[in-house]
């Protein structure tokens, strides 16, 4: 997993294997949504998002991303100090 501050957003993708024929794809968590799915590029095999997990992954990302916020405004309200 590969996370990173991105415009002061949390970036962080996964490297999932497909499930059918286990090539290795790129995910951004933020793309990881309830009713979505991806397609694999190699094999065209299509996975779906299961809803409840996409749910509580984007409400962690989102509280992840309030949180580092938080801790950039405390160093900054902090100058010259």
């Amino acid at each position: 997993m590969l996370g990173f501050l991105k415009d002061r957003q949390l970036y962080v993708e996964l490297r999932p294997q497909c499930p059918k024929c286990k090539k290795e794809f790129m995910l951004d968590l933020k793309k990881f949504l309830p009713g979505k799915a991806h397609s694999c590029y190699a094999c065209g095999t299509v996975a779906h998002f299961d809803a409840s997990l996409a749910e509580r992954v984007q409400k962690q990302v989102h509280d992840l991303e309030v949180t580092i916020r938080e801790v950039y405004e405390s160093f900054s309200s902090r100058k010259g100090e």
